[in-house]
């Protein structure tokens, strides 16, 4: 269990870095009704991170049970969207900084949530912790390794709720000093969401090399082990 713990805190930890959940969840705060919008973000992303892992266990049940090489599988994968991630921030470090195209998904999800009610801030942030490419196939490589460790029901279930947890923190956290600190609460997330502004180009580019290489170098170990 401790080296399938491992690669799903891993992975965990790679889904939580995104300034873009964290960006928005300080957009859904902000709003006239922080603690209720809140309380609803915090839920829709809980619900889109729950069915993503749900989905993720069919489908590494699936591996485990039909391919003799899901071990490889899980490598290559992990391999393919560590290669994609350096990538990624090798060109984006030699670009200069901008805002995002106005086309983007970061964009279309940000401009949604300024002035939104809880119903819509559930169902945005429901989409946003299903995730897009990269926060979906984390959760796959976590649920992979969940399913090909042959754990105890309630050992994989620690797992997958571990998982759960780790992966929605950038917006737990905020939702939670809102819960608790109420309007006291705006002067800390105001410095911080001040900070990630300035800084999400940065923060982009070296989450992506960082997660990328720690991918790459997992996966190799595992391919010439």
């Amino acid at each position: 269990m401790i080296a399938a713990g491992a690669h799903v805190l891993f992975y965990a930890l790679a889904a939580a870095a995104s300034p873009l959940a964290l960006t928005a969840t300080f957009v859904a705060i902000r709003s006239a009704r922080p603690r209720t919008n809140g309380i609803a973000f915090l839920s829709g992303f809980l619900l889109g991170t729950a069915i993503a892992s749900g989905l993720g266990l069919v489908l590494g049940q699936a591996a485990v049970e039909r391919l003799d090489s899901h071990e490889t599988l899980e490598a290559v994968l992990a391999l393919l969207l560590g290669i994609v991630l350096l990538t990624f921030g090798l060109r984006a470090r030699h670009e200069s900084p901008g805002p995002a195209p106005e086309g983007s998904r970061a964009s279309a999800i940000l401009a949604g949530l300024g002035n939104i009610r809880p119903a819509g801030a559930f169902s945005m942030a429901g989409l946003l912790g299903f995730g897009g490419p990269k926060r979906l196939v984390l959760t796959f490589l976590a649920m992979v390794s969940v399913t090909e460790a042959s754990l105890l029901d309630i050992e994989s279930l620690t797992l997958v709720v571990a998982y759960i947890a780790v992966a929605t923190v950038p917006v737990s956290v905020p939702v939670g000093i809102v819960i608790i600190a109420g309007q006291r609460a705006a002067v800390i997330l105001g410095r911080g969401e001040s900070w990630l502004t300035d800084h999400a180009a940065a923060l982009r580019v070296w989450l992506s090399l960082g997660i990328g290489a720690a991918l790459v170098v997992d996966a190799l170990v595992r391919l010439l082990a």
